[in-house]
């Protein structure tokens, strides 16, 4: 299914805050931003921050998975303008998993992973599951690319994913 309305996938782990709010969600030209997590679309606090630093005049929606693919699938969002974020790779999969299509998934930021891991850009550092969940998309049509600003270069990590 075809997320009508949405012009923008962005993983980032501080989800909506300064870059995000001030750069991507202008740079759309979003009417709405959506930030789906599962953990977020429960915390009072963290919803009432996003609130904070979301624009003035754009629409914000603190999500949870099962939610969101409800509401892309009923075409809610259609009429709509949406810059959507997800804290990690997992939601970002499960959504690709229950048959969303995003043709491109941009890795902004990617930053609380420990261990081993596999750099993609300066804020970017996945491990070995996330990069194989990113293949699989990829795989399937996704163009997955690295862009921490808008101002940056897009950098296209598909071969990296190997």
């Amino acid at each position: 299914m075809i997320a009508k309305g949405f012009m923008g996938f962005r993983i980032d782990d501080r989800m909506l805050h300064g870059i995000v709010a001030t750069s991507w969600v202008p740079h759309f030209q979003a009417t709405r931003a959506m930030v789906i997590d599962d953990a977020a679309s429960t915390n009072e606090i963290m919803r009432q921050s996003m609130k904070m630093a979301c624009p003035a005049g754009v629409a914000l929606s603190v999500i949870s998975v099962e939610k969101a693919v409800a509401n892309i699938t009923a075409d809610k969002y259609a009429a709509q303008r949406v810059f959507c974020v997800f804290r990690t790779v997992d939601t970002a999969y499960a959504l690709f998993k229950a048959g969303i299509e995003m043709p491109e998934i941009n890795l902004g930021n990617i930053t609380q992973n420990l261990g081993e891991t596999t750099v993609l850009g300066k804020t970017v550092r996945i491990n070995e599951d996330e990069k194989a969940k990113l293949r699989e998309m990829r795989d399937a049509g996704v163009h997955i690319i690295v862009q921490f600003r808008t101002d940056d270069a897009a950098e296209d990590v598909s071969s990296l994913l190997d």
